[in-house]
């Protein structure tokens, strides 16, 4: 069934019925490529609720309405949510709610998994908040592209950092595929890619490696024993001990350990 939230004529014919203008400040860009959603719900089944993050016009919410066994859907803009509910009548199965992602309680009950196109401006808190506030699996969302590489960065590139340290100790992260400008009304300036991160069981040392991985990131230029001696505020002869007994050099920087090795400096320091 054609996907008529995509095609621009009925974008632009509804929103000038609403007088709804776009808000650059807001990261508002509407899918006009209807492989997009498809390939992105397609990754659900009947038996997931899910919950989308910024329906926007709603292309990926009725894409999953079919898909999926239900949707709630978190809108911020309060100008959308008559649209939305316009567009998305005839789906008995989505729930729309008014709020900021970012200060709601994201642990909706039933709700199995998470599908978004996040607005750029706020992914790194979004995605933190839904690794750390909900169990959510998997998390399917379309991101900047080089927000994609970072996360899925290996050790010792310059992609690699405390994000990408973050993410590897909460779930697994596969960039699926790359979503070109012209997809989108109006055309952001950058190539989008959709990733999903599909959990893995947590580590009780996670929160101890996450202080860890700050300290080593904050200042990326000093020594893993310097920067974490100023990081920990603790004695760099202590630093440099701990480290040998983890098997880690002193004089190594944050971004050539990997995930695992943050996990076993837990453990010593």
């Amino acid at each position: 069934m054609e996907n008529v939230l995509c095609r621009p004529d009925v974008i632009r014919q509804t929103l000038a019925q609403h007088g709804f203008r776009f808000d650059k400040r807001k990261g508002q860009n509407f899918l006009t490529a209807p492989w997009v959603p498809e390939r992105m719900a397609a990754l659900f089944s009947k038996g997931q609720a899910v919950l989308e993050i910024g329906p926007g016009f709603g292309a990926l919410t009725a894409a999953l309405a079919e898909t999926c066994g239900s949707v709630t859907a978190v809108e911020k803009d309060k100008l959308l949510l008559p649209i939305l509910r316009q567009n998305l009548s005839s789906c008995g199965n989505v729930t729309l709610v008014e709020g900021d992602a970012l200060r709601l309680d994201l642990a909706f009950p039933g709700l199995t998994a998470v599908c978004a196109n996040l607005p750029y401006s706020v992914t790194t808190p979004l995605l933190t908040r839904l690794m750390e506030h909900t169990r959510l699996d998997p998390v399917v969302v379309m991101v900047q592209r080089e927000v994609a590489r970072r996360l899925a960065a290996r050790p010792a590139t310059p992609e690699y950092g405390a994000i990408t340290v973050f993410m590897a100790l909460c779930a697994r992260c596969s960039v699926l595929f790359d979503v070109g400008p012209d997809c989108f009304m109006p055309r952001p300036a950058v190539t989008s890619s959709v990733i999903r991160l599909d959990r893995i069981p947590r580590d009780a040392r996670v929160p101890d490696a996450l202080r860890i991985v700050k300290a080593a990131f904050a200042q990326r230029r000093k020594t893993l024993g310097n920067a974490l001696s100023a990081g920990l505020a603790l004695p760099r002869e202590t630093v440099a001990e701990r480290l040998e007994k983890a098997g880690i050099d002193p004089s190594a920087r944050g971004e050539t350990l990997s995930p695992e090795q943050f996990l076993m400096l837990a453990y010593h320091m």
